[in-house]
């Protein structure tokens, strides 16, 4: 009876121990979709600061790089958005197979609009880098 008792016990620890585990994972799930959110935030603001500057600047309005890292910000922001719905969507949604894979799909397609975003902007900074390069080099040759 003591060996029964002892199967008994360690089945309990075990199930009380992945209880736990579940536990600890749908709280840590909550703090990554909060997580999200608060990027979402910072990369509208950004967005919106990167567009300020655009309107008052016409040096900034006129280059053709600067106008794509803004196009590129807003991308990301419009992927973050995405990202987060989808990732409160998995969150929230029962068990049901198809609403879960609905909202993986839309977190997805939120992570894709942000790669999108962050080519486009490290693009058009890869293109300002070599204008300024060119620039110096320009200015040092003496003939």
């Amino acid at each position: 009876m003591n060996a029964q008792s002892e199967k008994a016990k360690a089945a309990m620890a075990k199930e009380n121990s992945q209880s736990d585990n579940e536990e600890v994972i749908a709280q840590l799930e909550k703090q990554v979709s909060i997580a999200v959110w608060i990027q979402f935030i910072g990369q509208i603001m950004e967005a919106f600061y990167l567009s300020k500057i655009m309107l008052v600047s016409e040096e900034v309005r006129e280059n053709a790089n600067e106008r794509q890292i803004l196009l590129g910000a807003w991308i990301q922001t419009a992927g973050q958005l995405f990202e987060g719905v989808g990732t409160t969507k998995q969150l929230y949604t029962d068990e049901e197979k198809s609403l879960t894979l609905e909202a993986q799909r839309v977190t997805n397609f939120g992570d894709w609009l942000q790669s999108v975003g962050v080519a486009l902007e490290a693009n058009a900074g890869t293109q300002i880098i070599l204008e300024e390069i060119r620039k110096a080099e320009e200015e040092e040759f003496i003939p």
